[in-house]
């Protein structure tokens, strides 16, 4: 028997994460399901530890437990530790797996004491677990300097699928309104980092060279940074967002803004990528891997220029290039970021 442990994140933020492994590993594939067992923690607390604890200790010879932390917790690094400790001392077989997220922050983009803490945290759960995973090439790179390279995968960040049925419903409606009104959404908490001015400046621009003929949204909280919005111009819904919510302006924008300076990856792509949003990307390192792509348009949110003629691009598209581009991103996420595309990751590579 294979016993797996998934732990849900105390962030609602990233409990995607979660959620994805355990949709993609409960998935029919047509592996025996009768030889391992997938167990979602939603709550990390002492009585599921002690159990958890237990378990390991009682394992026999021909069974395996194999858990995986998504997310900075001081009560998940504890935990491995005793476990990983536990299963040496009583030679037991047991697997820890760690989605790193940023493996270490660039000089400049958070807090130095934090920084210093995240990657003394990563340093730890490095050394302990068995496998570390990373959701893209730039974290992947990082993980390197102070990683066993023979522990590190490349895993993409995933969401579970929105079904067909609700994909043509949105469409619908998004094909109504876009000859009248195109909606343009900054979505997720937004830092100095992620360059709030630069959504602005685009909406300034589109505003005056296409009056009345669009509409924006900024959704989501806002950490350190003192951003004026025109209220007149952009509908605010400052915050957290819950799932329903994210949901709802995602199914009514046409496109979703990412105009960050600096980022390792962004779950707003995959995420957005779901509901088959085009996306307009800040032209960084970051997020090369999707230029070409017909459902993505890159600029430089520091140039007028630049911004000008992607705007251009944008308008220029008639409603059945909109519609090709919607259906083509939701190929991509379907290949890229969904649980499918999870499922088959972690049997081929894990």
């Amino acid at each position: 028997m294979h016993l797996i442990y998934l732990f849900r994140p105390k962030n609602p933020r990233v409990h995607h994460c979660s959620e994805s492994f355990y949709k993609a590993m409960t998935l029919n594939t047509g592996s025996d399901v009768n030889s391992y067992s997938v167990n979602y923690v939603y709550y990390l607390n002492y009585p599921e530890s002690w159990l958890l604890i237990k378990q390991l200790v009682s394992l026999n010879n021909e069974e395996k437990i194999s858990i995986f932390f998504f997310l900075i917790q001081l009560d998940y690094l504890i935990l491995a530790f005793i476990l990983k400790t536990t299963s040496k001392i009583l030679n037991k077989n047991l697997e820890i797996s760690y989605l790193m997220h940023e493996p270490k922050y660039e000089k400049g983009r958070i807090n130095p004491v934090k920084a210093y803490f995240v990657f003394l945290y990563h340093l730890l759960f490095g050394y302990i677990a068995d496998k570390i995973l990373l959701p893209s090439n730039e974290a992947f790179l990082k993980a390197k300097d102070f990683v066993n390279n023979d522990k590190l995968y490349k895993v993409n960040l995933s969401f579970i699928s929105i079904s067909e049925d609700i994909l043509q419903k949105k469409l619908a409606q998004l094909k109504f309104s876009w000859g009248d009104e195109k909606t343009f959404l900054l979505l997720g908490r937004v830092a100095k980092d992620k360059n709030p001015q630069g959504f602005l400046s685009l909406a300034n621009i589109i505003n005056k060279d296409y009056p009345k003929q669009t509409r924006f949204i900024r959704a989501g909280s806002e950490r350190n940074v003192q951003v004026n919005y025109d209220e007149k111009l952009i509908i605010r819904f400052p915050g957290f967002i819950s799932n329903s919510s994210k949901s709802f302006l995602l199914g009514l924008s046409h496109f979703v803004v990412i105009p960050y300076s600096f980022s390792t990856q962004s779950g707003v792509v995959a995420e957005a990528l779901s509901y088959g949003k085009l996306l307009i990307l800040n032209d960084i390192p970051t997020f090369s891997y999707l230029k070409g792509l017909s459902f993505v348009f890159f600029t430089d949110f520091n140039d007028e220029s630049s911004m000008s003629k992607c705007i251009h691009d944008l308008f220029s598209m008639d409603i059945n290039d909109y519609e090709t581009r919607y259906w083509e991103a939701i190929r991509y996420f379907q290949e890229n970021h969904s649980e499918a595309y999870l499922s088959k990751t972690l049997q081929e590579t894990l």
